[in-house]
């Protein structure tokens, strides 16, 4: 067994079957691990009886293809981290730990392909211009420049790139959520549609249009009739209250898509290590109290809520999720939702055909604001 490989069975696995992998950044990772037929370790008495907990196994049924699938992530993976890493951290160990951020309960079950994703998740899209913004056109409706670039992720996002969006005029921006995917086998996984913090101090003049810019965002809302809800047995749905400018750089980013001929989209809905790992460190914070002698009924009771609270949010996020492609099907007739979570797999899958226009004047601008994307090659 080579170093690379000793460290993940001897160390990642045996951590994260406690629910903490010390990297020297500690992380909260929590999974079982069953080595051609064989469980390599049993999960900490402590989380296993934790029902908030939602604990994957990772089945490892052909150990000498996943080592040499590992190994080829891990290759490709030290080349593209290496400056993104705290030089702080067990540089290899932090690698293969959070990888298993990412995976779905059923990427656990058959992790092979998983990892082969996440390699191929390391090359660049080519129809998108790394670091540099470039204008895709204007937006009259927006009466603004849209510009777009790909930036590379730290180790910790969910995918290693990412796509970025603003609205700018002269020297005021305003700056749309982050999409989070990438490109295998000709599909696209998008893992998340993140609202990013202003990291500079405003201007008044910025902020003046900033907000003007957010306004005329609620014109996603035209010709769209709020009583017009898709009920799903197992999903209910409300179409109004979707964030506009998640609606508008999804828009686009569907569009280049299907521009390039990608017409599988793929949507994962549930990740439980990231889940996990927020109800890890409700109950280490908690115990850490129990120990200076707070008192541990009402502890119990603070954990209860916490939890609870956390549920809700995954819910919420996961129901904020679909509504928004939801309310894209809505509007584009090319964009057709063709399974839901827990239908055929964990994800939602979507389906891209042809565009043909839709029914709102400023996603549609949206969707055709691609001029550039083929003088990029």
């Amino acid at each position: 067994m080579n170093d690379i490989l000793n460290v993940f069975y001897n160390e990642v696995a045996k951590d994260a079957s406690f629910g903490r992998v010390d990297c020297n950044m500690m992380y909260n990772v929590l999974f079982k691990t069953v080595v051609e037929g064989k469980m390599l370790y049993k999960i900490d008495e402590e989380m296993s009886k934790n029902n908030s907990l939602f604990i994957p196994t990772l089945f490892i049924n052909n150990k000498s293809l996943f080592d040499e699938t590992l190994m080829e992530y891990y290759e490709r993976a030290k080349v593209f981290y290496k400056d993104k890493i705290d030089k702080e951290d067990d540089f290899n160990k932090t690698i293969l730990t959070l990888l298993w951020n990412n995976a779905t309960e059923d990427d656990f079950k058959n992790p092979i392909p998983y990892i082969k994703r996440y390699t191929a998740f390391l090359d660049k899209p080519n129809f998108l211009e790394l670091n540099n913004y470039q204008s895709i056109g204007y937006s009259s409706v927006l009466d603004s420049d849209v510009e777009v670039c790909l930036k590379e992720e730290p180790i910790y996002e969910e995918t290693p790139y990412a796509l970025y969006m603003r609205c700018t005029n002269n020297n005021l921006y305003y700056n749309y959520p982050v999409i989070r995917f990438g490109i295998y086998e000709n599909k696209a996984y998008i893992y998340a549609i993140q609202q990013m913090k202003e990291k500079n101090i405003i201007n008044e003049e910025v902020y003046n249009y900033q907000k003007k810019i957010h306004r005329k965002l609620f014109k996603v809302n035209e010709n769209f009739d709020k009583e017009d809800n898709i009920d799903n047995v197992e999903y209910p749905e409300n179409l109004t209250g979707i964030s506009p400018s998640a609606l508008v750089v999804l828009t686009y980013l569907l569009s280049l898509l299907e521009k390039e001929n990608i017409s599988d989209i793929i949507v994962p809905n549930f990740l439980p290590v990231r889940y996990n790992a927020k109800e890890i460190s409700y109950i280490y914070k908690i115990e850490l109290l129990k120990k200076k002698g707070y008192e541990v009924e009402k502890l119990n009771n603070e954990l209860h809520i916490l939890t609870n609270k956390h549920e809700e949010i995954q819910r919420n996020l996961s129901d904020k999720l679909l509504r928004s492609y939801r309310r894209l099907e809505h509007v584009f007739d090319n964009i057709n939702i063709t399974s839901l979570p827990y239908e055929l797999d964990n994800n939602i899958h979507i389906k891209l055909n042809e565009y043909t226009k839709g029914n709102n004047k400023l996603l549609n601008e949206i969707y055709e604001l691609n001029s550039f994307d083929k003088k990029l090659r």
